[in-house]
């Protein structure tokens, strides 16, 4: 067993704890947890067997262990009042006080590392340059309770996608700022990853569907943000 690095990432805490692996060989998931792939090439889950873990995706370890040059590993702290918690923890409420406004906590933001990804392949659009860039990978955790429509939005200056932590959700999309435009639903369980970011590139910048995160019980959530370097 062997790993280069493993750091734990400064938003964790006794709700989830996060550690980042970089270059790990046969590293020990002892606890359960979602490991999660940030890199362009495949992980290894080695149980009775080894699994693949693809680029973009994610899934739940326990008592196995993890390959992978840049991996994130989140546990699930114990049961109790996640917004209580995250309050506690001084997340951010992002849309304020305002009671006419969603619940949407957001824990401090990290730099976790930088990764070469070719767009072609990641975005799924073939007509696009072929070849790599590098990016920047940013990282932080979301919490809402149940029941909450968390905002629906169209711009962001990244590629990004999600990662369900605890809890159920979904990401969704519309055809316009409505929410009865909405013409996409991806449920989200714990360990899921929504499987193609929603994004496109379009003269170097990136275009969004309207979409939003809505909470379908308590949930927290990670959230990763690929930026070109």
């Amino acid at each position: 067993m062997k790993s280069d690095l493993v750091d734990e990432l400064a938003f964790s805490s006794r709700l989830v704890r996060v550690e980042v692996l970089r270059d790990a060989v046969d590293y020990p998931v002892t606890r359960r947890s979602v490991v999660v792939n940030l890199s362009a090439s495949d992980a290894w889950g080695q149980g009775a067997l080894p699994t693949a873990i693809p680029p973009f995706s994610s899934t739940i370890l326990s008592g196995a262990r993890v390959t992978g040059t840049l991996l994130l590993v989140l546990a699930v702290g114990e049961k109790e009042d996640g917004e209580k918690s995250a309050r506690e923890l001084g997340w951010t409420d992002f849309y304020g006080p305002a009671k006419d406004t969603p619940v949407l906590l957001r824990s401090s933001q990290v730099e976790v590392g930088e990764v070469e990804l070719d767009a072609a392949l990641v975005l799924h659009q073939p007509e696009l340059p072929k070849g790599t860039e590098a990016f920047r990978i940013k990282a932080n955790l979301w919490f809402s309770p149940a029941g909450t429509d968390c905002g629906i939005h169209n711009q962001h200056d990244f590629i990004e996608v999600h990662t369900q932590i605890s809890g159920h959700g979904r990401m969704q999309k519309f055809l316009d700022k409505d929410h009865d435009t909405l013409y996409e639903d991806q449920l989200l369980s714990p360990g899921n990853t929504n499987p193609v970011p929603f994004c496109l590139e379009q003269d170097g910048s990136y275009i969004y569907p309207w979409h939003q995160y809505r909470a379908d019980t308590d949930c927290v959530w990670l959230a990763l943000e690929y930026h070109r370097i």
